[in-house]
């Protein structure tokens, strides 16, 4: 899956996220991302302002009997 925001100012680095305080309003959406994810990414849009953060989850069905 993946989620772009065209505000160029707020691109997060690609490893492991901080821990905001916890005071803080925000900051725990790639918190989430990381801790759900089996790869993850950020990455600029070709000829266009701000970035797309991109997730990879594995989808695991149980058996059936």
């Amino acid at each position: 899956m993946e989620v772009s925001d065209t505000r160029a100012e707020h691109r997060p680095a690609a490893s492991t996220p901080t821990s905001p305080d916890a005071e803080s309003e925000s900051g725990r959406g790639l918190l989430l991302v990381a801790a759900l994810a089996d790869a993850w990414g950020v990455t600029d849009p070709r000829g266009g302002p701000g970035k797309t953060v991109w997730a990879s989850v594995s989808v695991v069905c149980p058996a059936t009997t």
